[in-house]
């Protein structure tokens, strides 16, 4: 039995648009949203985020399609492992203003800045602008990490940017951070986030991985988020990668 479509309203970052969807469709959106603890707007522009190319409906029935067949789950990192010979990863810290630092990463440092309701508070997740990280060419390299747990092993991941999947070969998609598989790379990056988490301030990083004979050289943004004053209650991850320089070594 075919169900008809009917138009939705939805808001995406910091606009609201219209979706025409079939109605089992927003109640599996809905459903999703409430298992997650976050609204279905937020949920949405987590999905829009990844989103490349082709429509935001057909990107929405992907994700849905994928959360129930648990193919997050399944295509993730997969029990942990011991580190290797030869794995490491090394991160440099870096300033917005430093000669080498990505533009795109600046621009939406510069967007943090300034949707910050007071110069105490952190933008919330409804304020993520999605017009501008397409402008920015970072569709696919940017994702929101759940940072609401204690622990920072505790942190979640509900999607994963595509673009990142590509580069790395590895999807959290679905994940908490003690679930990623790699151990170098799970403490390191469990730190970094905690301390974002703690200072509420962005963190810009250069990195070079070195995981399982894989070279990925990039640099990182991590900003907090918050419904609320007080402590950060999601990270934004934005990412740009060193040409030339995330190919197999």
């Amino acid at each position: 039995m075919n169900s008809a479509l009917e138009t939705y309203s939805i808001k995406l970052g910091d606009r609201w648009t219209t979706i025409r969807v079939e109605p089992e469709l927003m109640a599996a959106l809905h459903e999703i949203a409430q298992t997650t603890g976050m609204t279905v707007n937020d949920l949405a522009t987590e999905v829009a985020l990844d989103r490349t190319e082709g429509s935001f409906t057909s990107a929405l029935r992907v994700f849905i399609v994928n959360h129930y067949r648990g193919n997050a789950q399944a295509s993730g990192p997969g029990g942990t492992a011991p580190g290797r010979a030869g794995d490491s990863i090394v991160r440099m810290p870096m300033a917005v203003g430093d000669p080498d630092a990505a533009p795109e990463l600046e621009a939406i440092y510069r967007w943090w800045e300034q949707a910050r309701p007071t110069w105490r508070r952190m933008p919330r997740h409804e304020a993520i602008d999605l017009q501008l990280i397409k402008r920015l060419g970072l569709g696919g390299l940017v994702h929101v990490v759940d940072a609401r747990a204690e622990d920072p092993l505790d942190y979640g991941f509900r999607l994963w940017g595509c673009r990142v999947r590509a580069r790395a070969g590895m999807d959290f998609a679905g994940c908490r951070l003690r679930d990623v598989r790699h151990a170098e790379y799970r403490t390191a990056t469990a730190a970094d986030y905690a301390g974002v988490a703690i200072t509420a301030t962005p963190r810009l990083q250069r990195i070079d991985a070195r995981i399982e004979a894989r070279r990925r050289v990039y640099q990182r943004l991590v900003m907090p988020l918050s419904e609320r004053a007080g402590r950060p209650t999601a990270l934004l991850v934005a990412v740009s990668y060193e040409d030339g320089r995330a190919a197999a070594a």
